[in-house]
This record gives C-alpha cells, structure tokens and sequence, in this order.
C-alpha cells in the first residue's frame, strides 16, 4: 500500500500541449498592394507596373507608346502621301492619253476636209457646216497638243523630283469643256447634210467627209473625259 502511493507520487503526469494552428479553410486577410511609387527598402525592389485595364499594357511605359504612336503616325502620313502622289501620277498620264489621242484625232479629221477640194460640188468651201468643223477641228487639235505638251512636262518635271499636278485646275476643265463641246457642234451640224450626200452618191468626197465627222465624235468624247477627270480632281 505504501509503495503503490510512493509510485503515484514519484510518477509525473504528462500533457499533450494543444495545437495553436487554425483550420484549413480559415480566412486571412491580405495586405493591400503598395502604391506604385513604392519602393521596398529592404529588398531594394520598385513596386510592379499598376494594370491599365483599358488596353491591357502595364502603366509606366508612357514614353515608349508615345513614341511608338508618333511613329506609326509618320509611317501612315508617309504611306499617304506616296499614294496620293501615285495617284495624281496616274492621273496625269490619263489626261496625257486622252488629250495626246483627241490632238491626233482632230489633226486627221482636219486633213480628210482640208484634201476635200475636187471642184463643183465636191468643194468643201461650199458648205458652212464643213467650214464650220474645219474650224473646230483645228482650233480642237491645237488645243489638246497643247494641254498634253503642258502635261507632260508636268510628269517629267514631277519624275525629276517635282510634284505632280494630278490635273490642271478649273481652265482645264473649262477649256476641254468648250472645245468638246464646239467640237460636238460641228459634227452634229455635218452630219446631215453628208448623210443626203450619201443617200445619192458614193464617192471619196462624202467618204471623207463622214470618216472625219466620225474622228470629230471620237474626239470629243476623249476631251469630254478629260474635262470629266480635270473637274473631280479640281472642284
């Protein structure tokens, strides 16, 4: 009996020390991010790029998208400015087509009346309607000679590092106006006095005469599209 409460005496008592964790789904609040102009001391670290939600990029790259925009800014600018002196190019080498082909046009149909001098009849002075597109002719030849000698040293001016027009402004527009338009007169007025002449007969004179009324519409609708052309690019 002794013994036994000896023992219960000398016996110490052990105790399993609780554990201080939490729980795993516990919720443990974070600290709010620093500010942007933060810098960690200890570390010797900058706080990280605030997030732009707009665009999607890090804040603190102002410089470089500015100078990233200027410069696509300079390239679209430059890529504009080649496509519209590309276009006044292609332009001008239009007008020198048509105006090249109404001078060439006009010249022929001069000739054809000009030749038409067979005596009695066949005498192209007889007529006011042939002077009349003799007159026309001429005045449409020298006139679009002209308007495409001026447009291509226009062209060979901008080749050699000018600037090309890409049309001539509104007396080209008035002028193929009224030469198309004096040009159309004439051979409309031609037209049917040659047509009773062909109802008769058939000879090189109303052969002449019909092949240079049709030159004067061929001719007039070239100097119509140029007169078309010259306006869309000047009004």
């Amino acid at each position: 009996m002794h013994m036994d409460m000896a023992m219960t005496t000398t016996t110490t008592t052990t105790t399993t020390p609780k554990s201080t964790s939490s729980s795993p789904g516990a919720y443990v609040a974070k600290p709010p991010p620093p500010p942007p102009g933060y810098v960690d001391v200890v570390h010797n670290k900058a706080a990280p790029a605030a997030y732009d939600s707009y665009n999607g990029r890090r804040q603190g790259g102002g410089a470089a998208a500015t100078a990233t925009s200027r410069a696509s800014s300079d390239y679209d600018e430059d890529r504009y400015q080649q496509q519209a002196a590309a276009g006044a190019r292609a332009l001008d080498g239009l007008l020198l087509l048509l105006r090249a082909a109404a001078s060439v046009m006009s010249f022929v149909a001069v000739a054809l009346v000009a030749s038409c001098r067979h005596g009695d009849w066949m005498e192209f002075a007889r007529y006011p309607e042939y002077r009349c597109l003799l007159g026309a002719s001429v005045l449409a030849c020298v006139y679009a000679a002209a308007q495409a000698l001026r447009v291509f040293r226009r062209m060979r001016a901008a080749g050699y590092g000018g600037r090309s027009g890409g049309g001539g402004g509104l007396a080209d527009f008035a002028g193929d106006q009224v030469v198309a338009y004096l040009l159309i007169a004439a051979s409309a007025a031609a037209l049917p006095i040659t047509l009773r002449m062909r109802s008769a007969v058939l000879n090189v004179f109303t052969d002449a005469m019909t092949a240079a009324i049709s030159l004067g519409f061929i001719a007039f609708a070239a100097l119509a599209l140029s007169a078309m052309l010259s306006g869309f690019f000047t009004l």
